[in-house]
């Protein structure tokens, strides 16, 4: 009894000794290579006041399953059932253990560890926010806001290693395991609703100090056969749960292929809670603070719903339309102070102005506009959480005493993140342009105001657009000869309010749900007027069905955007594409939105003597900026 156990070696999965307490020594790594525990210090002559230090251990990894899940790996479900899943933090990654695909791993966060390691810590108390984008085809069980979960850091810094052999041998089953070895768990019901590519989100606090923040990935088929390859070319497992605070600046989440996959130079997080809104600032730049938390004095959210921003705006365009320096500052700078400012001695204050200045740092060293990647999470209702778009880019205004330096780049994930491949390529164009508008003077919109000819197929009537997007099979013939794999362009001049579009007249519109049309992933969508990516009412229903469809980047502003300025933007951007057309190496979207925007500019200064150049600053760009046109023959 006295004897030490033999070592455990599987496949260099677990490698202990253990002690007759059953408490583990030397080395415990469950995540493809063996992560020694800290060494420790000398170990001192042995006398009765002075007992041997016993080492402990310091990793720890997130494990997550779906209880009755019924297809051949864990992240892999079906459509129209409903699965509890658990998401619990053990010293073992479960997966790796037993080397099967049942469950998701992924190692703790390193400001997880430094709570692990400090041996002040018995217990802590995480708060879980779940994070199911509108338009997903997961939803949760129920509306609550949050979840907490207590653990236990012992049972991380002494693992139950004769529970993980008979785990590893099969001789104990996972929900049996994990009540032995896990350090605290949750259960939450989550429905796949349709076949797809889905991501639930978990944004993890300890008090106000974001701590993680996972991924869960799954792919979800009309039986256990059909799920779509999500993530990567191996469906069963790759990638299945992933952790870490810096991993927020990736562009995307990662699905369906990573060749357009980047990492943005910051990012800011906001998480609308049931009483509070918290904020999360990445800094990027090596050698800094990687991660600043703070809650916000008021609600994000409900300030991009006001008219008070929504007029600040609109002055502010017609100021600049004047001429008068600085327009858009005022604007820029109330945003500034609602994102990163606490109350008076609130304890996350300093985290506020050092992610300011940080934001502020990024963007002045920067050689060029920097990429930020921009999330927005509300309260969970009716299982989802709705997609709130931020014009963050307006901080870059110009002016006398400018928020920031210079201009950024504002990235901001759709729901549904595909996220085609390098391959993926912009070759079919539709433009959806009428001859005139509801309540539009013929002045604004004269004949010949489009031109005549285009690169790809304009559609100038309600009943034709309406007929084209609810085609289920086939398409308008596009004049540009390319491979059909190729994804379409789609730029739209129409009034738009509360998800409905029209034309001519707004009895005569066209609503989500007449939308059918299965477009190629990788389309992209632009909207050339209107208000399409607003907070407010249900303005953001048209995109996030075109999102389910197959387009994956659209190009919307969240304000009313003048019916003159749209007629010339549309215009100039089928100029634009035309001239570019041939171009090698082919530009990118957003070469051609930026293009577009100084153009538009421009025919107002020589027309009308007015200042439009940072009009482009309200328009937000959602999903993936970096798709490109087609390479001609």
């Amino acid at each position: 009894m006295g004897q030490a156990a033999p070592p455990l070696d599987l496949d260099s999965n677990l490698r202990a000794e253990v002690r007759p307490s059953g408490r583990v020594t030397g080395e415990v790594a469950i995540d493809k290579q063996v992560t020694a525990s800290p060494t420790p210090s000398p170990t001192p002559v042995p006398n009765a006041s002075s007992p041997t230090p016993e080492p402990v251990n310091t990793s720890a990894y997130w494990n997550s399953w779906f209880v009755d899940g019924a297809g051949p790996a864990g992240n892999i479900l079906i459509a129209n059932n409903t699965y509890t899943y658990t998401l619990d933090v053990a010293a073992f990654n479960y997966t790796l253990l037993r080397r099967t695909t049942q469950s998701a791993g992924a190692k703790v966060d390193p400001a997880f560890e430094e709570l692990i390691a400090d041996s002040r810590n018995r217990e802590i108390v995480l708060t879980i926010k779940p994070l199911v984008p509108e338009g997903s085809s997961l939803r949760l069980g129920d509306d609550r806001h949050s979840y907490t979960l207590k653990i236990d850091l012992e049972k991380i810094r002494h693992p139950d290693a004769d529970a993980a052999r008979k785990f590893a041998d099969g001789s104990m089953s996972i929900t049996e395991f994990s009540a032995k070895a896990s350090a605290g768990s949750i259960q939450i019901a989550l429905t796949a609703e349709s076949q797809g590519c889905a991501t639930v989100a978990f944004a993890i606090f300890r008090g106000l100090q974001p701590l993680d923040h996972l991924v869960q990935r799954v792919s979800i088929g009309e039986t256990s056969t059909s799920a779509p390859v999500c993530d990567s070319a191996d469906p069963a497992q790759a990638d299945a749960l992933s952790s870490g605070l810096n991993p927020l600046r990736k562009v995307s989440l990662g699905m369906e292929g990573s060749g357009a996959d980047a990492t943005a130079a910051a990012a800011l997080h906001i998480f609308d809670f049931e009483a509070y809104s918290m904020a999360v600032f990445v800094d990027g730049r090596p050698g800094k603070t990687p991660v600043y938390g703070w809650q916000t004095a008021s609600s994000v959210v409900d300030f991009l719903k006001t008219d008070r921003f929504q007029n600040m705006i609109l002055k502010a365009r017609k100021d600049s339309a004047d001429k008068k320096p600085g327009s858009y500052l005022p604007a820029a700078k109330e945003l500034a102070r609602i994102l990163f400012s606490t109350k008076s001695g609130n304890s996350t204050e300093d985290d506020a102005k050092n992610a300011w200045a940080a934001f502020r740092a990024i963007v002045r060293e920067s050689t060029e506009s920097p990429v930020v990647v921009v999330r927005v999470a509300s309260d969970v209702t009716s299982g989802q959480n709705r997609s709130i778009y931020v014009p963050l880019g307006i901080l870059g205004a110009k002016g006398p005493d400018p928020v920031l330096d210079k201009p950024i780049i504002v990235v901001q994930p759709m729901a549904i993140e595909r996220y085609p491949s390098r391959d993926k390529c912009i070759g079919d164009w539709m433009f959806a342009v009428p001859e005139g508008l509801e309540n539009v003077p013929g002045a604004v919109m004269p004949p010949g105001f489009f031109p005549a000819k285009v690169p790809g197929t304009r559609i100038s009537e309600i009943d034709k657009l309406r007929q084209y997007l609810a085609a289920t099979t086939g398409s308008v013939t596009p004049l540009l000869t390319l491979a059909s794999a190729s994804a379409v362009g789609f730029v739209v001049l129409a009034h738009q309010d509360e998800g409905a579009m029209w034309f001519a007249e707004s009895t005569d519109h066209i609503i989500p749900q007449d939308i059918e049309k299965k477009f190629p992933s990788g389309s992209v969508g632009i909207f050339a007027a209107c208000s399409a990516a607003s907070a407010k009412g249900r303005n953001t229903a048209l995109l996030q069905r075109l999102n389910e469809q197959g387009f994956d980047t659209l190009i919307a502003s969240p304000f009313t955007i003048d019916a003159g300025y749209g007629v010339v933007f549309a215009s100039t951007f089928a100029e634009v594409m035309a001239e570019v057309a041939s171009e090698k190496p082919p530009p990118t979207i957003l070469n051609l939105f930026d293009k577009t925007i100084a153009r538009t500019a421009q025919k107002f200064k020589d027309r009308a003597d007015a200042d439009y150049s940072e009009l482009g600053l309200e328009y937000v760009l959602l999903g993936n900026p970096a798709i490109k046109l087609c390479a001609q023959p």
